[in-house]
């Protein structure tokens, strides 16, 4: 097997897909010590605003609204276009950011690893954010739900950073593999699949991210530096009827050392696609 280190990058994978599934239904079940945190404003599964409905909108009222998140040293913006540089730049209507924990949100991109360039810190995805607006900035106050387990040194999280979730809506799925070890960490995909998320109800699949998508067969491996971290992210539009959905999550790498490598494991949660 050919093995070579690559950068540490976010790895977007849009619409590009899939041979065998890896996740069944109902077969996963997050390690000790897996957490979830989650909020939704309203408890409705209300309206998602543009940005421009965001600046808009009365102050003081609880709202969500979606964008990509652009962070530099001073300031954190949500931006409706990310403009073709690098690191990105927000672009389009931009809104300010106040109190968000970018650590709350999963699989961020960032140049902390690259110092000859500004640190930038982004999502390569739509992100909602829930808050109240005040004086033109979003006061933050509920981030996307996250899953995480830890195994083999490896830290995995897992994000519907969408969420709320629309049938025949854009979806994002969003995950990152963090070394918390002191050594190393090679990261082996069998193919060009990096990710898989399933939603079942009652025990019979719905959703699979990779059905009929299909993915090259070269077997890669990302070396993880201690401290840090791979990015996933997967795009796709959710063809599911309304309702609430077990959902399954997986980042396709065993991690070890090469012959004693073992699968990362797989994240379980609800969702409700309204």
């Amino acid at each position: 097997m050919r093995r070579r280190t690559i950068p540490i990058v976010t790895v977007i994978c849009l619409l590009a897909v899939a041979s065998a599934g890896l996740v069944a239904c109902g077969s996963a079940v997050p390690g000790d010590g897996s957490t979830t945190t989650s909020a939704d404003p309203g408890g409705d599964g209300g309206a998602v605003l543009t940005i421009e409905q965001a600046l808009a909108t009365e102050p003081g009222r609880l709202i969500r609204v979606m964008g990509a998140v652009v962070a530099t040293e001073t300031d954190v913006r949500l931006a409706s276009a990310l403009r073709e540089s690098y690191p990105p730049q927000a672009g389009g209507a931009t809104l300010q950011v106040k109190g968000l924990d970018l650590s709350s949100l999963v699989g961020l991109s960032s140049t902390a690893d690259q110092p000859d360039l500004a640190r930038v810190s982004w999502s390569d995805y739509w992100v909602v954010l829930g808050g109240v607006v005040d004086d033109g900035a979003l006061e933050v106050r509920e981030t996307p739900p996250v899953v995480e387990t830890t195994s083999v040194d490896a830290r995995v999280r897992f994000s519907p950073v969408t969420e709320p979730l629309r049938a025949v809506d854009p979806v994002w799925w969003g995950f990152d593999v963090t070394n918390l070890g002191e050594k190393p960490l090679d990261l082996t995909f069998s193919s060009g699949q990096r990710g898989e998320v399933a939603l079942c109800q009652d025990g019979v699949e719905k959703y699979r991210w990779s059905a009929g998508k299909a993915f090259t067969e070269a077997i890669e491996t990302v070396t993880l530096q201690p401290g840090k971290a791979l990015s996933v992210v997967l795009n796709d539009t959710l063809q599911v009827e309304p309702g609430d959905y077990e959902l399954t999550a997986t980042v396709t790498a065993a991690a070890g050392a090469e012959g004693a490598t073992t699968a990362l494991p797989a994240l379980t949660t609800t969702v409700r696609v309204h």
